[in-house]
């Protein structure tokens, strides 16, 4: 949790005019503080101003039951930016990794399981006693890695953003100056749905099954539909403990990021003000002349960075008849209609066999069967919730010891695809608490008596948590799409001065903190340029 003494909540404006500031980042999670901490590291006196009462957005430790502590928002580290942790020396403000690199155990309908290593390029050693299963999937692991190395840039961006159209012209560059070979690979996945490529590549056991799973995870679109491959080479171009492709778990979950993120900005001299939500942000003549708070008060500064949801932003605080007719069409267009789910379980009582002590260091997957997973997202797409979804499970309680319990585990899930609702009522929240607890009974038979606790976090939840629009926090749509989005916010509307780094400025789900450390680097850039 974020200590409010490292917070200067007696510094709030109350109806005055502050002067002096030369950035304000509205915000307070990930990107926010990551924003303000490379800015503050620059020498520029800024200001971070977050709306809820405590620092970290969606990302937070909550007591789920008595002398129980769970981490809401996410619960590995798939994405998290290198540059990010190596510039503003997260390891020195306290990232650390409880399991570095995480293998996955997968479940299937049949009854069928097979173990991946958590470093992919050796995956195809583990548990394939076929030949020819073992030199398809290495071969494809191959294909895939490499690729997704290459165009990692266009996924975590250079310019404006961290996205739109810096991808694009990355997407654009790497394609042009790649070999044949990758230029041709590029071209078929960038189009390509995931059903497509995998079917041409394993035949209709497990492997296509797992990949399919992990290819449509998290996202909205459907492993049937275009571009939906691409999802996946995105998720292997990030990397985690320096591993690409790799699932960590960072001691004290993901919140720790955070606290690391608010000790750097700290040491970079940020202002962090808690408790202090922007009612608007101030636009004279072509450019930003800073925020007004909800109190009535301003504060003055001719950067203003904007880490929260695009609607909030660009509907709210700068207000339409700023915003170009494109602008427009693209937030008053986007429709969510999946999403994913979190749920955290106390479990009563502990392993008491080594097998399954060593299956709770790991990450485990249920992955239904490519008709099952097909049929999950057109139920979701049209409003109901899905007989069977995807789930993917850890245990914080055996990965990190500073977590353990007495007696009982603390499991935290995720299920996806799931239909997208700003506001369930009680039926649906729990009709999706019933399909994720029967998807774990496929893997975990009588898992459910043993529940003493469980604590379901939906996305308006997590927006509730942020005082963001819930539709910020929906699965991602295709990676084109994403693009699009992105280069739609970052670039719009031209005030000079303004950036933004909300959750659309992002490509791929998971924290990533790219988004924020590339509309910082922008600002500075103009800055620098202004002062010289």
């Amino acid at each position: 949790m974020t200590n409010p003494l490292d917070l200067n909540n007696d510094n709030k404006s109350g109806n005055r005019i502050e002067g002096g500031i030369d950035a304000v980042v509205i915000g307070a999670g990930a990107d926010g503080l990551a924003a303000s901490a490379y800015l503050g590291k620059a020498g520029l006196r800024t200001v971070l101003v977050g709306a809820g009462p405590e620092l970290g957005g969606r990302i937070a430790a909550r007591e789920i039951a008595p002398g129980v502590t769970g981490i809401d928002g996410e619960h590995l580290i798939t994405v998290l930016d290198p540059d990010v942790i190596s510039e503003l020396d997260l390891y020195r403000y306290g990232v650390e990794f409880a399991a570095r690199r995480l293998d996955t155990t997968y479940f299937f309908e049949n009854g069928g399981v097979l173990r991946f290593d958590g470093d992919l390029t050796q995956a195809a050693l583990l548990n394939l006693d076929d030949d020819s299963d073992r030199e398809a999937l290495e071969a494809f692991m191959g294909d895939v890695l490499e690729t997704a190395a290459f165009l990692r840039p266009a996924f975590h961006g250079g310019g404006y953003g961290g996205a739109g159209g810096a991808q694009q012209r990355a997407l654009e560059k790497a394609v042009n100056q790649a070999p044949p070979e990758m230029a041709a690979r590029i071209q078929r996945y960038l189009f390509a749905t995931a059903d497509d490529v995998l079917r041409t590549r394993f035949d209709d056991g497990q492997l296509r099954t797992l990949l399919l799973a992990e290819t449509s995870f998290r996202s909205a679109a459907a492993p049937h539909e275009p571009f939906s491959f691409m999802s996946l080479l995105r998720r292997y171009a990030g990397e985690a403990a320096g591993l690409q492709g790799a699932a960590a778990y960072p001691k004290g979950g993901a919140v720790s990021v955070i606290d690391a993120l608010r000790r750097a900005a700290q040491g970079a001299k940020v202002d962090m003000r808690a408790g202090s939500p922007v009612k608007s942000i101030l636009i004279e003549g072509d450019r930003v002349a800073g925020v007004v708070m909800a109190d009535g008060g301003q504060l003055r500064a001719p950067i203003v960075i904007a880490a929260i949801d695009a609607e909030h932003v660009f509907q709210k605080m700068i207000g339409p008849g700023v915003l170009d007719i494109g602008l427009q069409r693209v937030l008053t267009a986007r429709k969510p209609e999946i999403a994913s789910a979190r749920m955290q379980i106390i479990l009563k009582g502990v392993a008491q066999d080594e097998a399954t002590r060593k299956n709770m260091m790991r990450r485990l997957v249920y992955a239904p069967s490519p008709e099952a997973l097909s049929k999950a997202f057109m139920d979701a797409r049209a409003g109901h919730v899905p007989e069977r979804v995807m789930v993917e499970a850890i245990f914080p309680t055996a990965l990190d010891e500073g977590a353990a319990l007495d007696k009982r585990q603390v499991m935290s899930v995720m299920a996806h695809p799931l239909p997208f609702d700003e506001a369930p009522d009680a039926d649906r929240r729990e009709a999706i608490r019933s399909a994720i607890l029967d998807s774990i009974e496929m893997f975990a038979a009588g898992f459910s008596g043993r529940i003493e606790v469980e604590d379901l976090r939906l996305v308006n939840d997590d927006a509730a948590a942020a005082g963001a629009s819930a539709g910020a926090y929906a699965a991602k749509p295709d990676v084109l799409q994403q693009w699009a989005l992105a280069a739609a916010v970052t670039g719009s509307p031209r005030i000079r001065g303004f950036y933004f780094c909300g959750p659309e400025a992002q490509i791929g789900a998971g924290l990533s903190c790219a988004a924020g450390r590339a509309a910082a680097k922008a600002a500075l850039r103009v800055y620098k340029k202004g002062a010289e």
